[in-house]
């Protein structure tokens, strides 16, 4: 079952929800929450991965998701503002990492698990928010990360803590999980995961 603003409010209330910063009413829709974006952008080092003669190989049977954000996730280029500016990806592909200022907790015990799901308005515009991750766990704490590319035909600039960039929408479990979240991005506060 997927709560509506009076739901939201009401898990929000029971503490079964945390979002910090709280929402404002304005935030609110009939059915989800608008996010807005952290101050934390990062992109995959060009210069790491494209050198002549090189070519790197992920094997995602054995993938490290850590190594490789370490290895090649670097900060992306800000305005003197915070602003990042992501060009359309037809003249500059790349994939632009963020995070979302709030911070979400879905309390164990609390049966919700929620997905982020991008705006109608951003789509429009050619923007993709997440790529295919979009479930968020039951149990889950910590800011979420964004895939972000720019398919559409503007130059896109990204304000911290203004750009409403997602809307998370949040599901009752139908009974309650048979264990607790596993995952290395808990507590994360980097869209590399890192904390």
């Amino acid at each position: 079952m997927i709560l509506s603003d009076q739901g939201i409010r009401k898990a929000l209330a029971a503490g079964e929800l945390e979002i910090d910063p709280a929402p404002a009413d304005d935030q609110y829709t009939t059915s989800s929450v608008d996010l807005t974006l952290g101050s934390v952008f990062q992109v995959w080092d060009k210069s790491r991965l494209d050198v002549p003669g090189v070519h790197v190989e992920l094997d995602l049977a054995d993938q490290k998701f850590a190594q490789t954000s370490n290895a090649y996730i670097v900060p992306a280029a800000v305005d003197g503002n915070g602003c990042c500016v992501l060009p359309p990806y037809h003249k500059e592909p790349r994939l632009l990492l963020a995070i979302t200022r709030e911070r979400i907790h879905l309390v164990p015990g609390s049966r919700l698990a929620a997905r982020v799901e991008g705006r109608s308005s951003l789509a429009r515009l050619g923007l993709m928010v997440h790529l295919t991750a979009p479930t968020i766990q039951h149990g889950f704490r910590g800011t979420i990360t964004l895939e972000i590319l720019n398919h559409g035909p503007f130059h896109v600039k990204f304000v911290p803590t203004r750009t409403r960039i997602c809307q998370l929408i949040l599901e009752r479990l139908e009974t309650d999980p048979t264990g607790e979240i596993d995952t290395q991005f808990q507590d994360q506060s980097s869209p590399s995961g890192k904390k």
